[in-house]
């Protein structure tokens, strides 16, 4: 793959209009580079829900990559951002920010001082040691999924680095007592979700959601979103056995055994 240029950060590079990416739960660099030949815009890498430690990271973000790989990190901490970072991550989703407060925390993390804490530290080759292009490079994006973090969307994009937030529609849908079945979302959450996304597409930030499936994404196009997950290797997979086998005219519940239908 060719090396892209060190100024260039993971906001310009994942262009402008509707941005379609694949969520990695399990720590394989093959997936990697399947997944980023297959078209994609991104690639989320979840290390708060899924099977990827930090000890992974290093492995699954060595070199340059066709898309940008942004980590959900575990947490908010200093050390977990700073980690992700140094391993080569072009961007973090920080999960449960529920103020700007949280969001300037996130940031701080991100860009080195005067302007931030983050401690220098980069790990990946391919990085580059000046600290300001590692601290503006990186794509930032604040999750929000509670209650709170609705309640202060606004001030949390108008945080200096942020550059955008990031939906997850079923901890928020339990956040509002509505369960997490917001896949597409419920008719509660509709109008508050196209506020959240139009108020970042408004600032000319990221307007990002977990969106689940194909299938399920325009839901969350019509209420405004432009950065949407189609769901993770495992659901994809399930999917494009059923379609091949639907293909090849297996009967549905019709299964092989011993070489006999």
């Amino acid at each position: 793959m060719s090396s892209l240029p060190a100024q260039l950060t993971t906001y310009e590079r994942l262009g402008n209009g509707r941005r379609f990416g694949v969520w990695l739960t399990r720590p394989s660099r093959h997936l990697i580079d399947v997944v980023a030949g297959a078209g994609v815009d991104y690639i989320g890498i979840d290390c708060q829900h899924g099977a990827v430690g930090e000890e992974s990271l290093p492995e699954l973000l060595a070199g340059t990559c066709a898309v940008p790989r942004i980590v959900r990190v575990a947490d908010a901490s200093v050390p977990r951002i700073a980690r992700a970072l140094d391993s080569g991550a072009d961007g973090i989703i920080v999960p449960m920010v529920d103020s700007a407060t949280d969001a300037a925390a996130a940031v701080a993390a991100v860009r080195f001082p005067p302007h931030g804490i983050r401690s220098y530290g980069p790990l990946a080759p391919h990085l580059s040691r000046d600290p300001a292009s590692l601290g503006s490079v990186p794509l930032v994006l604040a999750m929000i999924e509670t209650r709170s973090g609705v309640a202060d969307a606004a001030a949390i994009l108008d945080v200096d680095g942020i550059d955008g937030i990031y939906i997850g529609p079923a901890d928020l849908g339990i956040s509002l007592g509505h369960g997490p079945g917001q896949f597409p979302p419920s008719g509660e959450l509709r109008p508050m979700l196209a506020e959240i996304a139009e108020a970042a597409t408004s600032r000319g930030k990221v307007a990002g959601v977990h969106a689940a499936a194909g299938a399920i994404a325009p839901a969350f196009l019509e209420l405004g979103f432009d950065l949407l997950t189609l769901g993770t290797e495992d659901a994809l997979v399930r999917g494009g056995i059923a379609a091949e086998l639907a293909q090849a005219g297996r009967e549905q519940g019709v299964g092989v055994r011993n070489g006999t239908y």
